[in-house]
């Protein structure tokens, strides 16, 4: 054929041309190449969302690679300069849980027993180390980014710009400790916050749904029948609940007389023979008392323990009617606390009973619900047992299922500026709009307090000193200042050298000790606007030149997660939306239907892609 080139193949290999084009780029520069040619161009900005550098990648990722490399380039065809960072996601749990995985750790205190500095040495290097993977991948499929320019949430001036942020939230009373009911890992040994409960999703599981009489104390012959699916809180009842409105009847049955919905009658009752006494409303069993089932906790009768209150949640919808109140549940919590009942909690950080319940201590929370029940039938307060089929959440990372209970903990105040983050939010162009305009603006209208604090070991150190004597704060807001109150170099502010940090004061007694917290990994991610540029201690310049983003692109998940997590932080600092346009798409699954996962691997390696098809092809 007239002008074919003697030797060219006809079915070119586009793996080998694509490596060659690769190694070209590389060899000319050509990020830093068009960087200078665009250095008097307008500038262009999109935040590179950190990865979490835990793991290998899959093909989900290059989704959202090439959304980011996309933009960036229509920009730079434009005649634009257009900043290509990349962030890498160094910390918390996800870092934690695959270095306790390859060393064979079940529990925190394999880690303490190991070592802290050891084991987050462990941790810093596995970063590095899929980092380079990730690098390779990245390239492979055509992502151009300036190796020159990246940001870790684990580097020190990182970690001091969180540290000045968490101490202005702190002076505009936007940061607190709260007590109050969280969720919480029993197998990472921490509490998490509800956008981390919302990523982690929910699983359906087996329990025992119990219904417990609980004898009235001026009338011995007459039970209060409650219904529970978590035994294992049963030890800590404190209140029983019923609904203002909903009609209760009291049952003659077995010559015993039970109080409970009048509409579950029937259901609990079902093969008995039983016969309904009286009926009336739930508010006219208020104040009623009983006596505890378990001995524990009963000089709290004397603090208005062992009574039916008036409960919201007492439904009709499923058990008796009536709930049972402990310290393990919100709602609970809020009452007990309206109410002045002393509160407890009865469980170590790996949810195994403590002495406080010493006929159970040391059984973890769901291998005790099995004698609990036991104990029950014996003492013939156990009136019915059933399976029970429902669905439960897990967390995010270590796919057990959480529970929830009442922990002191660090809170962003997120409700305080709720109506100021849903007015920023109808600001920003999103594509897909319902993404913006349902799930992100549902999420903001039903925002919570944000559960701040973890007792991890990998992340960053909440930066707050108490006088072990006085009970005086000082929340540090630079490594400048902590070492002219200790005299003591900053080398690296994590655990447990951060720990070791401590000094006296000289005018009132007492030692300054920092709280063992590390915070929310969520804030990390949140805070690289500004933190990537060690703002405010340098580059305010270049940070306020790119502040706020044109473009940011994610899974759609991120508007429960990353997009919100940079909302709320940088609406708290600066009053101002973080970005303009949001893109996020869609999840890849795996051949079974569920998502693809670096650390469950349910994918094909994407070399094999990548070598047969080509980077192009695939994205």
């Amino acid at each position: 054929m007239k002008g074919f080139k003697k030797g060219l193949p006809s079915v070119p290999n586009l793996p080998e041309m694509e490596k060659e084009t690769i190694k070209y780029w590389e060899e000319i520069d050509v990020v830093n190449l068009l960087k200078t040619a665009r250095k008097d161009s307008p500038l262009k900005t999109y935040y590179d969302g950190p990865i979490t550098a835990n793991n290998m990648p899959h093909y989900g990722h290059v989704v959202g690679w090439t959304l980011k490399d996309l933009i960036p380039r229509y920009w730079s065809m434009k005649g634009n300069l257009v900043g290509r960072n990349m962030g890498w996601d160094c910390q918390g749990i996800p870092v934690e849980y695959e270095i306790e995985k390859k060393l064979g750790f079940t529990e925190k205190k394999d880690i303490e027993a190991y070592g802290v500095a050891k084991f987050n040495k462990l941790c810093r290097d596995s970063v590095l180390e899929y980092r380079d993977s990730i690098f390779y991948y990245e390239t492979r499929v055509g992502r151009w980014f300036d190796k020159s320019d990246m940001y870790y949430t684990m580097d020190a001036p990182f970690i001091e710009s969180m540290w000045w942020s968490l101490a202005e939230l702190y002076k505009k009373g936007l940061l607190y400790e709260g007590h109050v009911v969280v969720a919480y890992s029993t197998r990472a040994g921490t509490t998490l916050s509800t956008h981390e409960v919302n990523s982690g999703g929910y699983t359906e599981v087996e329990d025992d749904g119990v219904t417990i009489s609980f004898q009235q104390k001026d009338n011995p012959n007459r039970y209060f029948l409650a219904w529970t699916t978590t035994p294992w809180t049963l030890p800590g009842n404190l209140l029983l609940g019923v609904g203002a409105s909903i009609e209760y009847a009291v049952v003659s049955y077995d010559s015993k007389e039970y109080i409970l919905a009048k509409s579950k009658v029937a259901e609990v009752f079902a093969e008995r023979d039983f016969r309904i006494i009286s009926t009336f409303l739930g508010k006219e069993l208020e104040g009623k008392e009983y006596l505890p089932i378990y001995p524990h906790f009963s000089e709290k009768q004397a603090k208005g323990a062992f009574k039916v209150v008036l409960a919201d949640h007492a439904t009709e919808e499923e058990g008796t009617g009536i709930v049972h109140l402990a310290p393990y549940g919100a709602e609970d919590f809020e009452i007990l606390q309206k109410l002045g009942v002393t509160l407890f909690d009865y469980l170590d950080d790996q949810a195994h009973f403590t002495d406080l319940v010493p006929e159970y201590k040391g059984l973890f929370y769901r291998k005790a619900n099995e004698k609990i029940i036991e104990d029950l039938e014996k003492q013939e307060t156990l009136f019915k047992k059933e399976k029970v089929l429902h669905k439960v959440p897990i967390c995010w990372r270590t796919d057990t299922p959480l529970i929830y209970r009442p922990i002191k903990s660090w809170y962003v105040a997120v409700t305080k500026i709720k109506d100021q983050l849903i007015e920023q939010n109808k600001t920003v162009t999103w594509v897909p709009d319902h993404v913006g305009t349902g799930r992100m603006d549902t999420w903001l209208e039903n925002a919570r307090d944000w559960a701040l604090s973890r007792s991890r070991y990998w992340g960053t150190p909440l930066p707050l000193w108490i006088n072990d004597k006085t009970g005086e704060k000082k929340f540090i807001g630079s490594f400048a200042e902590l070492e002219e109150l200790s005299g003591k170099k900053i080398e690296d502010p994590h655990k447990p050298f951060v720990d070791e940090i401590t000094w006296e004061d000289t005018s009132n007694g007492g030692t300054f000790r920092r709280i063992p917290d590390v915070i929310d990994v969520w804030y990390d991610s949140g805070s690289m606007p500004f933190a990537q540029y060690h703002y405010p201690f340098e580059n305010k310049e270049l940070f306020e030149s790119k502040f706020p983003a044109e473009y940011v692109s994610e899974m759609y998940e991120q508007a429960r997660l990353w997009f919100y997590t940079l909302l709320v932080v940088n609406t708290a600092l600066f009053d101002k939306v973080p970005y303009k346009n949001v893109v996020a798409h869609g999840v890849m699954l795996a051949k079974d239907g569920k998502k693809l996962s670096k650390s469950k691997r349910n994918f094909p390696p994407m070399d094999e892609v990548l070598d047969t098809f080509g980077g192009d092809v695939l994205r």
